[in-house]
This record gives structure tokens, C-alpha cells and sequence, in this order.
């Protein structure tokens, strides 16, 4: 069919019939590609991974980049689990205080109102036909 395509010697039943095919070769294609890797998948997991040394080396460097192992206090290193917890402590004690009253004022500032029949409109319940009207 391409060689005859190329030639323009193809109708347009047939350029359609092309293209159809075209899309279901495709899709074969795909499915294909899905079966090879659950076979690989399958493959790995019985035989498990023979490239650990690259996955262990992996997991050792997170380790070793997520590891807290001191910190500067007052311009001094200190590796003391003990003191560290403490600064810790007590730096999020300061930073997440609660601080009691109003911290922003809306002097001069005017707000809307909702009037009280619009206030029993929104939390009053709904009808029947108001729910179908929704959906």
C-alpha cells in the first residue's frame, strides 16, 4: 500500500484503509512494548537486582547527605546531641510563638455586607428543584 501510495495510484477508500491500519499497527506496537517490559520487570524481580552495588553506594551517600552531625552555637562548633536538641528547641520555640491579638487593623476600611435575607438564602437549606437545577 505505501509503494502504491507513493505512486498516487491510491483512492481515497484506500488512503483511509492506509491510515487505519497505520493506527492499528501502532497499537500493536505499544502493546508489544508493554508485554516486553513486564517480561524484563518480571525477569528482575525474580532474579533480583545485580547492580546492588550501585543502588547500596546510592543509599549510603543520602544517608550520609541527610545526616546532621553538629552545628555552629554562638560562633562555636558543637556536636553535643544534648545542647543541639535544645538550641533546636529553642529556636522553634521564638519562631513559631503564638502571639495573642489582632496583628493587622482595618482601621478606615470599609467591608460589604450580606444582607439577612441573602444570609438565609446561603445557609438555609435547598429545594428539591434547586438541586436538580445544579446538576
Amino acid at each position: 500500500m505505501d509503494a502504491r501510495d507513493d505512486e498516487g495510484v491510491l483512492d481515497v477508500v484506500g488512503r483511509k484503509e492506509r491510515r487505519f491500519l497505520l493506527v492499528e499497527q501502532n497499537k500493536n506496537m505499544f502493546k508489544q512494548e508493554v508485554v516486553y517490559f513486564q517480561k524484563v520487570r518480571h525477569n528482575w524481580l525474580q532474579q533480583g537486582d545485580l547492580n546492588t552495588k550501585y543502588f547500596h553506594s546510592a543509599v549510603e551517600w543520602r544517608r550520609v547527605r541527610n545526616n546532621f552531625n553538629g552545628m555552629y552555637i554562638n560562633g562555636n562548633w558543637c556536636d553535643d546531641k544534648d545542647v543541639i536538641k535544645e538550641k533546636v528547641k529553642d529556636f522553634l520555640k521564638i519562631r513559631f510563638k503564638e502571639v495573642r491579638g489582632a496583628q493587622v487593623r482595618f482601621d478606615n476600611v470599609l467591608f460589604n455586607f450580606i444582607s439577612e435575607l441573602d444570609n438565609e438564602i446561603l445557609v438555609g437549606p435547598f429545594t428539591e428543584e434547586e438541586i436538580k437545577n445544579a446538576v
